[in-house]
């Protein structure tokens, strides 16, 4: 059954990284803003029962620059940014390491979330990989990257569906838009987020 989610400030959770300049980031009339400036944070928001998602849908839009040239950069810490990460948290158990040697940003995630997670999921419009193509994130193998295809709507607005090749369980989305590893400045949008 598909479920529009609530782009609110008060669902989500703005998580920072220790020495990044967070993304500012503001909600309006159903949508989502980011607006990024050499920056990364996310928006984490986490789901009170585990939710099966087989498709997503969103749109969004996007004004400015990312500095992003290959497909070949794009697999790299050096051009690991995009206009827009949709992220799907995965259940699972995660890996056992003592919560003192956790960086911050993870034991808030760890405390925000309602279930275990041990995978996430990008879905990455308008990457440098062609569409349906994957790759592991250069940071953490636990997250796949996956590019999305989009198809224009009106006022600038693009359209992304996805079905996933497996039906997976979620615990929740980490959504972000980033250029801190480009050195890159820009806005995107996103609305109408629905998991089905």
């Amino acid at each position: 059954m598909a479920e529009q989610i609530t782009l609110h400030a008060d669902n989500f959770q703005h998580i920072h990284f220790r020495r990044i300049q967070p993304t500012k980031i503001t909600f309006e009339a159903g949508a989502v803003q980011f607006d990024v400036n050499r920056s990364s944070s996310f928006l984490l928001l986490a789901f009170e029962d585990i939710k099966t998602a087989r498709k997503i849908t969103f749109e969004w839009k996007t004004d400015g620059m990312l500095n992003k040239s290959s497909a070949a950069q794009e697999k790299t810490r050096a051009g690991d940014d995009a206009w827009l990460r949709v992220g799907l948290i995965l259940s699972g158990q995660p890996e056992l390491i003592p919560e003192a040697l956790l960086p911050r940003w993870v034991r808030q995630v760890r405390k925000t979330l309602k279930h275990p997670s041990d995978q996430m999921i990008y879905l990455i419009p308008d990457a440098r990989h062609a569409p349906g193509e994957t790759w592991r994130s250069p940071y953490n193998a636990n997250i796949s990257m996956i590019s999305v295809s989009s198809q224009p709507i009106d006022d600038g607005w693009q359209q992304a569906v996805y079905r996933l090749a497996t039906p997976q369980q979620t615990v929740g989305l980490w959504i972000m838009a980033d250029g801190d590893n480009t050195a890159s400045v820009f806005s995107s949008q996103l609305r109408n987020l629905v998991i089905d």
